[in-house]
C-alpha cells in the first residue's frame, strides 16, 4: 500500500511557499529508530529518548509482533524516487503490494551526518547539536568535516585539533546502549570503520559490497544467538546521485543491485519460519533536489564581498567559511552585520533566511529544547536557496545531486514496512 493520502495530508500542513517543514512530532525520520527499539520491548520511560514515536498507521496491515527487526538505511533514496521506481524494481514492487510505504519528513537539515546522528542517538539537531558536513567548532576555532572526521584540507581532525575526539561532535548517547538495558541487542553494518553515534553496547560489522553486507544480515537473522536489531547502512544511491543525478543509469544501477541483492539474501534464502517472525524496514535520511551544476551559486568572496566581509575572524585572522552544506549554509557573523548580510542574499537569491532565533523558535532543527551545544553551532543566519546550491568551495558547484534543503524532493522520505516472510513467494 503506498499512502499517497498521507503524503497529501503532510504537505497540506508542512508545506509553506513551496519550502517543506519537518513534522517531527509525527510522520518524521526523527522518531523512526525509537518505534522500531520500542516494538522489540525498549522502553521509552525507562532508556529511549521520551515521546519519539511514528503513528501508529505506518504499520497499517503489517504484523508486528515479530521477534526482529531488520532495517535497510538507504541513505538518499527519497519518496519521489520510491514513487517512481516502485513499479519496476521487484523488491519495491513487493513491498508497495503487500507492505505499508508510508512518506515521512525528514529532519533538517536533510543531510546525512546530522540524520546518521538523529537515528543512531534518538535525538534532535536542535538536541545533539551536530548540524552539516562542515561544523565550526569553536572550541577548538577551527572547521571539521564531521563524517570523515577531517579539517578541509583532509588532515585527520584529531592530529589538526590535539585533543578532540569524535564523541565531541555531538551530544548524547547511543539509542542502542539504551536499548540493550531494557535486553535489546543490536547489530550494525557499516561499509567503513565508523564511531559515529554509535557509542555503548552495540555489535558492529563491516562489509566491502552490497552483496556482503545482505549475507551479513541474513546470517545475523539465521543465528539463533543473533541479535533482535539488525540494521544495514548503504551511500552508493547517495553518491551516484551527487555526481550524476537522480535521473542517470548509475543511480539506477546503485538501486537495482542492491535491491537485488537485499532480496535474494533476506527474502528467498532466510528460513521461511525466522522470516515470519522478522520485520523488514526500508527507509531514508533524506531524497535529493537535482541540480545544474552551472546554476549552482558561486558564494566566494568575490562574489559576495559583503558576507565574507561580515565572517567573525578566527585566531589567524581568518574568515570562518561558511559552514552546514551548499543546501544548509550556517554562516558565522560578526555583530551588526546579520541585518546586511540578510538583505543582501535576500535581494539577490531566491531563498529563505533564519536567525538562530528564528531557527529556534520556529522549531526548525526540532522539537526539543535547543541544547548548549546547539546553539553554540549554529550560524547566526542560517539559509537555505529554494533549489539549488550555496557554494564557496567551486568543488562543490560540480554536483549535481544535493541535499540538506527544504524540497519536496529531499524533504519525503518513503518508510516501508512488511514481515519478510510476507515478501516471499
Amino acid at each position: 500500500m503506498l499512502r499517497t493520502d498521507v503524503e497529501g495530508a503532510l504537505l497540506d500542513a508542512q508545506a509553506h511557499d513551496g519550502y517543506v517543514f519537518p513534522d517531527y512530532e509525527e510522520y518524521c525520520f526523527a522518531n523512526v529508530n525509537p518505534t522500531l527499539l520500542s516494538l522489540l520491548g525498549a522502553d521509552a520511560d525507562r532508556s529511549l529518548p521520551a515521546d519519539r514515536s511514528l503513528p501508529a498507521d505506518v504499520f497499517e496491515g503489517v504484523e508486528t509482533d515479530v521477534d526482529r527487526v531488520v532495517v535497510l538505511f538507504l541513505d538518499g533514496y527519497g519518496w519521489e524516487n520510491w514513487k517512481r521506481d516502485h513499479d519496476s524494481v521487484p523488491l519495491l514492487s513487493r513491498l508497495t503490494e503487500r507492505g505499508t510505504v508510508t512518506p515521512l519528513t525528514s529532519i533538517y537539515p536533510s543531510e546525512t551526518a546530522a540524520a546518521t546522528t538523529t537515528f543512531h542517538t534518538g535525538l534532535t539537531p536542535a538536541e545533539h547539536g551536530l548540524l552539516g558536513w562542515w561544523q565550526y567548532l569553536p572550541d577548538v576555532d577551527g572547521v571539521v568535516q564531521t563524517l570523515p572526521f577531517e579539517t578541509l584540507d583532509g588532515d585527520p581532525a584529531d592530529d589538526a585539533f590535539p585533543g578532540l575526539s569524535v564523541s565531541d561532535l555531538y551530544a548524547g548517547e547511543s539509542i542502542y546502549a539504551a536499548a540493550e538495558r531494557d535486553g535489546v541487542e543490536s547489530f550494525l553494518s557499516h561499509p567503513f570503520p565508523t564511531e559515529m553515534a554509535e557509542r555503548g553496547a552495540v555489535e558492529r560489522a563491516t562489509y566491502g559490497n552490497v552483496a556482503d553486507l545482505a549475507v551479513q544480515l541474513r546470517r545475523e537473522l539465521a543465528a539463533p544467538d543473533g541479535a533482535d536489531y539488525c540494521f544495514g547502512y548503504v551511500p552508493t544511491v547517495d553518491a551516484a546521485a551527487h555526481a550524476e543525478g537522480t535521473e542517470s543509469d548509475r543511480y539506477r544501477a546503485q538501486l537495482e543491485v542492491t535491491t537485488a541483492c537485499l532480496r535474494r539474501e533476506l527474502v528467498e534464502r532466510l528460513d521461511p519460519a525466522v522470516a515470519d517472525r522478522t520485520l523488514f524496514v526500508l527507509t531514508a535520511d533524506h531524497g535529493i533536489v537535482d541540480t545544474v551544476p552551472a546554476e549552482n551559486v558561486d558564494l566566494g568572496p568575490d562574489a559576495f564581498p559583503v558576507v565574507w566581509d561580515a565572517l567573525v575572524r578566527d585566531g589567524d585572522g581568518d574568515p570562518v567559511p561558511p559552514v552546514g552544506s551548499p543546501r544548509n549554509l550556517h554562516l558565522h557573523l560578526r555583530e551588526g552585520t546579520v541585518d546586511a548580510v540578510r538583505e543582501r542574499l535576500e535581494s539577490r537569491l531566491p531563498c529563505r533566511t533564519f536567525t538562530r532565533a528564528e531557527a529556534i523558535e520556529r522549531g526548525l532543527f526540532g522539537d526539543r529544547e535547543p541544547s548548549d551545544l546547539f546553539r553554540e553551532r549554529c550560524g547566526d543566519l542560517v539559509v537555505v536557496h529554494r533549489d539549488r546550491g550555496l557554494c564557496w568551495d567551486p568543488d562543490e558547484r560540480d554536483l549535481v545531486g544535493m541535499h540538506g534543503g527544504l524540497t519536496r524532493a529531499e524533504m519525503l522520505v518513503p518508510f516501508a514496512t512488511a514481515t519478510l516472510g510476507s515478501l516471499r513467494g
